[in-house]
């Protein structure tokens, strides 16, 4: 079977930083509901980006796709995937706004899987290029999470409801499949969905269920909730898959996991006893970006020098809804 892999990786970041002190004073615009500090200490989080209101999530992937285009060439590129939690519109698909944007002319269309996007689309992807459909595939995120962030609380209550919002920052990634030469590759991916969790964290508005009511626009979440249920049914799950694939947890080189707060990766890594080192954190520098959370945290690797080409790596994926994946390759 043809293997596929990550021949290309870039990623935008919008240039305004926002720091803590400065949600912090938006969200107590009307009471004192967060002390200083509350963000670095439940988050880890220091600082986030934010793109200006004039673009939109289409524009943050395109800004991290266009030099991969450049590279190659449009006719090179086969099949668009807009893979984000975010979108520009509910109709048509962001992939055909990106397209247009980036001057292809090849399929597109949205996959769309929380902050599970990015891997879903590139378990699509692989599955692509192993039945010999398309040959090179380019994945595209655009995350603007900024504008699901409700500043305007109204009680303690509205605070906890909303508070891990106030970590999201925006950010676009784009990355290029294509087969695997030698013994690079992906080498296994599982995916697990318990949708039984799906009102633990939620954007409701704009869907058929609350098609008019604008406070529905905004992050809303039981998140303590959703990390008690991620870790009592995502534990098993990554255990078994490693045993299914042959592979040890101490044998991987590279952990790239979906970034909610620094103590996610203290927790997995105690967990499953793997040296806090191995996992890749950019949470913060750049808060919770969604599905772009993990390519940017691989092309950081790739830019200190610590990616390299032979590596193991494993992508383990965290979504709402609720979304587990685990995914091994060989760099």
């Amino acid at each position: 079977m043809i293997q596929a892999r990550i021949s290309e990786i870039e990623v935008f970041l919008p240039s305004r930083k926002v720091s803590n002190a400065e949600v912090e004073l938006l969200a107590n615009k009307n009471g004192n509901y967060i002390p200083t500090g509350s963000i670095t200490r439940l988050f880890g989080v220091n600082e986030r980006r934010f793109a200006q209101s004039s673009k939109q999530a289409s524009d943050l992937a395109t800004f991290a796709a266009q030099s991969i285009v450049n590279k190659h060439g449009k006719e090179k590129i086969d099949c668009l995937i807009f893979a984000s939690a975010c979108s520009d519109l509910i109709e048509p698909a962001t992939a055909n706004i990106v397209q247009h944007k980036l001057g292809l002319t090849c399929p597109a269309f949205d996959v769309k899987n929380a902050c599970n996007s990015f891997v879903t689309a590139l378990q699509i992807a692989s599955s692509f290029i192993a039945s010999g459909t398309y040959q090179c595939i380019l994945i595209a995120t655009g995350e603007k999470l900024s504008n699901s962030i409700k500043f305007d609380l109204q009680s303690d209550d509205d605070l906890k409801n909303r508070l891990a919002a106030l970590s999201f920052g925006d950010a676009g990634s784009a990355v290029l499949v294509e087969a695997a030469d030698n013994n690079s590759g992906i080498k296994f991916q599982r995916f697990k969905t318990s949708g039984k969790h799906w009102e633990l964290c939620t954007i409701q508005g704009g869907g058929s269920m609350f098609p008019f009511d604008s406070d529905k626009n905004y992050f809303t979440g039981k998140t303590s909730e959703l990390s008690e249920v991620m870790f009592r049914e995502g534990g098993e799950f990554v255990a078994n898959a490693f045993s299914d694939a042959g592979w040890s947890l101490q044998e991987v080189d590279h952990y790239f996991t979906h970034q909610v707060s620094s103590k996610t990766f203290e927790q997995v890594a105690q967990y499953f006893g793997i040296p806090d080192e191995k996992f890749h954190k950019v949470i913060s520098e750049y808060g919770n970006t969604a599905s772009a959370s993990i390519p940017l945290a691989i092309h950081r690797a790739i830019e200190n020098g610590k990616l390299k080409r032979g590596d193991k790596v494993a992508i383990i994926g965290l979504a709402a809804g609720i979304s587990i994946s685990v995914q091994l390759l060989v760099w």
